[in-house]
């Protein structure tokens, strides 16, 4: 090696103004990395990413991918790493502490020789999240055309075939019979309910009614028709309301009362341990122009890789389950404007929250 390569060289590795330059200005990081004694040595950090994903560049800065992040993401990089220093352009994506990135390797070669790399990153979180709505959406509009042909395909026979059922059912005199009919019709009826949520994929903002509603009303109307559900299981629901004042919101009613119904009725189900035997449905006032509903219970709860899949449409947990009812409830709070979120954890319970826009009036209508 001359002299000039090795001042070129220490130029490199010295100059860190020039290099900051490259870094994106709210939204990514830089870094730089060598190899010594078989491992990749990080000589440089710095941008506004890393305060966001809490790693401080002291953290990086003298230290290999294994002394600060989890083994198998270190294990991943540490393979893009080699294959950068043998002289390989790569781009690969991130995710860390819930934030996604989009991650540039340059080497710098000398003399044929790769004596540091470069590294840029920007954040694509909002990108990502865009892209899985629309993946989502996709898969939504292709289940909801299959939805629609096969819910109008199967409704008229179910019509028929219920109508036979209770006629025999009225025209019975035998007691056996009479038995069998009500569960033939029981079944019926929950093949209805299933046919109807497909309806609503297909569509569901068809029947969608709103009206300016008494969101504290409403809540406890769902709270007292679902306490005989819960009292027969020895589960008591307890109505929390966290304000005086009257709020409306905008909203279909009957569609809300079908998201806290089956809420509910999830956290009957998940409360087993008779010492967990309370179930807390919360109504608070956000001072954001905004209410939350949250639905506690200290049942089973749901784990983490579970978690990621809850709103999948026809995932389910359960063991009848359709893997739409919590799909449902997030389109019809989302076509309310509103969010919807579950926190659990394994064996300690689930809140679920949801967000609704308060009406413009804030105050129920008259009448």
């Amino acid at each position: 090696m001359t002299h000039n390569d090795t001042v070129t060289i220490q130029n490199i590795l010295d100059n860190h103004v020039d290099y900051r330059n490259l870094i994106p200005k709210h939204n990514g990081f830089v870094f730089k990395f060598i190899k010594k004694n078989n491992e990749f040595i990080h000589t440089f950090a710095e941008g506004d990413f890393l305060k966001k994903i809490e790693i401080p560049p002291s953290i990086i800065v003298g230290k290999t991918l294994h002394d600060f992040l989890p083994e198998s993401h270190a294990d991943e990089k540490q393979s893009y790493y080699e294959k950068a220093w043998n002289g390989s352009i790569i781009n690969y994506e991130g995710n860390l502490n819930g934030f996604y990135y989009l991650t540039s390797l340059t080497p710098v070669i000398i003399n044929s020789r790769v004596i540091e790399v470069n590294g840029t990153a920007i954040e694509i979180t909002e990108h990502r999240k865009n892209t899985l709505k629309i993946q989502e959406l996709e898969k939504l509009s292709l289940i909801g055309e299959l939805a629609a042909g096969v819910a109008h395909e199967i409704r008229n026979p179910l019509t028929c075939v219920t109508g036979f059922a209770q006629m025999i059912k009225e025209l019975s005199s035998d007691k056996t019979i009479d038995s069998y009919m009500d569960i033939v019709l029981r079944e019926l009826n929950r093949i209805n309910a299933i046919v109807n949520e497909f309806i609503f994929i297909a569509k569901p903002k068809e029947n969608m009614k709103t009206r300016e509603v008494d969101i504290k009303a409403l809540v406890s109307h769902v709270v007292e028709f679902m306490k005989p559900q819960a009292t027969l299981k020895g589960i008591h629901l307890i109505k929390s309301i966290h304000f005086d004042q009257t709020f409306t919101i905008q909203c279909d009613p009957n569609q809300i009362t079908q998201v806290l119904m089956n809420l509910i009725q999830n956290a009957i189900e998940a409360t087993t341990d008779p010492a967990t035997q309370e179930i807390v449905i919360s109504l608070k006032n956000m001072h954001d122009e905004s209410v939350s509903i949250e639905i506690i219970d200290k049942g089973s709860g749901i784990s983490q890789e579970r978690q990621k899949r809850l709103f999948e449409p026809f995932y389910t947990t359960k063991e009848k389950g359709t893997g739409l009812g919590l799909m449902m409830c997030r389109r019809i709070i989302e076509n309310h404007s509103g969010t919807i979120e579950i926190h659990s954890q394994l064996g300690e319970g689930t809140t679920v929250i949801i967000n609704l826009p308060k009406a413009f009036n804030h105050h129920p209508i008259q009448g």
